[in-house]
């Protein structure tokens, strides 16, 4: 219910935007260019693929924003999925305006089309730095196509991704100088403000201002490093009146570590433990650059903690039983998620997928949960690359879940592991007939 009234609230935007717009052209001083000759239509909807290209960017930064009343109905990463999607046919908007008001205004004025290009740029307020931050905004949008994002470092992906705040500040001046849409309609311009107040209101205020008084609140460091198997570290960090700092089980962090080589990369990292007022630990695989360079970390070290995020948590188990899936590292939100829902009082059943038993994390952990739960939780351990292992083998696969969990229907499931996996497991839901809304998951990779 919630979902659906926040997106009628942002829907509702566009109808806003289109009314304003078909009334400035309907009523046009110059008569209606939605029914004029061919260079008024081609003003009209250049200004209005112009205006629509302008709110898909104040979304996108809603979507990245970290917004806490918007985060909690989502979910971050469902956010940052949607914020890619509405990347691929923002960029047809973006070149829809320029080239659509300058063949426009060419046709008016009987000039060509460079020469009027180089008029705008030249001659009219503001359209310059509009025809910059255009660029840029092309740019950041290529380098985040997946197939190029992969290709480049963390670092230049971060720092183009961060010019777009820069080519969004470029184009805004020329939409209130030059726009006739705003300059002939001071109620749509005072709206059209309050939707750039508020947006960016959210973003610093969720963005900044949130991460750095918690961090001013709480003096988070590096209190210790633990080695968890060959692969894996252990961050425990501390802080001042950590009991005040609001975090569930299965949520997770965007963490920055400030230290020489770490300070400029933020990442996410969910909880491993259960909260418990007093610490944060953080599980961390050596996957990357990054992440292979976690033991070089000092105790001692400041911590930005961003967080909590997520709405992979206990609020979503409505069932009596529950079955957890997680596959490698995935076990980091599951293993706290388990211990609690467990004290809830569910009946649980772990399928838990590792390589070889050295890469299993937090085994002994699981086995003491699972011991002290009264037979409320029953462990599975796959194995995949050991021939060795007397126990199961391969992966979780659909023959396996209905062999090893005959009464899937009656639970809530709740999935973490690599890509791959979660989309083979979901896939197998579907196919088994588990309705969507028993199916949790989260991807911690944003």
């Amino acid at each position: 219910m919630k979902k659906a009234a926040w997106l009628s609230l942002l829907f509702s935007q566009i109808f806003v935007i289109t009314g304003f717009w078909f009334r400035n052209h309907w009523y046009h001083p110059m008569g209606n260019q939605l029914t004029g000759d061919a260079a008024g239509q081609l003003l009209a909807y250049g200004r209005l693929s112009g205006l629509l290209a302008a709110f898909a960017i104040l979304i996108q930064v809603l979507l990245v924003g970290r917004v806490k009343w918007f985060e909690r109905t989502f979910g971050l990463d469902r956010l940052t999925h949607l914020h890619g999607i509405i990347g691929s046919f923002l960029v047809i908007f973006l070149v829809a305006h320029p080239v659509l008001v300058t063949i426009g205004h060419s046709m008016q004025a009987g000039t060509g089309r460079w020469e009027q290009f180089v008029d705008f740029c030249l001659k009219w307020e503001d359209v310059l730095a509009a025809a910059i931050g255009l660029g840029v905004m092309v740019v950041a949008l290529v380098f985040s196509i997946s197939i190029i994002r992969k290709r480049i470092s963390y670092e230049t992906w971060y720092w183009i991704h961060l010019s777009l705040y820069l080519a969004i500040a470029l184009a805004f001046g020329h939409q209130l100088a030059v726009g006739s849409d705003l300059t002939d309609n001071r109620y749509f311009a005072a709206y059209w403000r309050g939707l750039y107040i508020f947006t960016f209101g959210n973003l610093i205020f969720y963005r900044v201002f949130r991460p750095l008084w918690s961090f001013y609140r709480h003096r988070f460091k590096v209190a210790r490093l633990l080695r968890e198997t060959d692969d894996v570290t252990s961050v425990h960090i501390e802080g001042r009146a950590m009991e005040g700092f609001p975090v569930r089980a299965g949520q997770f962090f965007m963490v920055r570590f400030m230290a020489p080589g770490f300070r400029w990369q933020e990442h996410p990292f969910s909880m491993s433990s259960m909260p418990d007022g007093r610490h944060l630990r953080l599980s961390i695989k050596a996957l990357g650059d990054f992440t292979r360079r976690i033991p070089e970390l000092s105790p001692g070290t400041s911590v930005i903690v961003d967080g909590p995020h997520g709405i992979f948590t206990s609020h979503l188990c409505v069932l009596p039983k529950v079955l957890m899936i997680a596959g490698g590292i995935g076990i980091t939100p599951i293993r706290p998620l388990t211990e609690e829902l467990i004290a809830k009082g569910k009946e649980m059943v772990l399928l838990y997928s590792s390589r070889n038993p050295e890469a299993v994390v937090f085994g002994k952990e699981i086995e003491e949960i699972a011991l002290s739960s009264a037979g409320r939780l029953k462990v599975i351990h796959v194995i995949s690359d050991d021939p060795g292992w007397t126990g199961e083998k391969g992966r979780i696969d659909r023959e396996k879940i209905c062999r090893l969990v005959p009464d899937l229907k009656e639970r809530e499931v709740y999935l973490c592991g690599p890509p791959p996996m979660m989309k083979s497991i979901r896939k197998i839901m579907s196919g088994l007939k588990i309705p969507s809304s028993q199916i949790h998951f989260e991807k911690f990779s944003l």
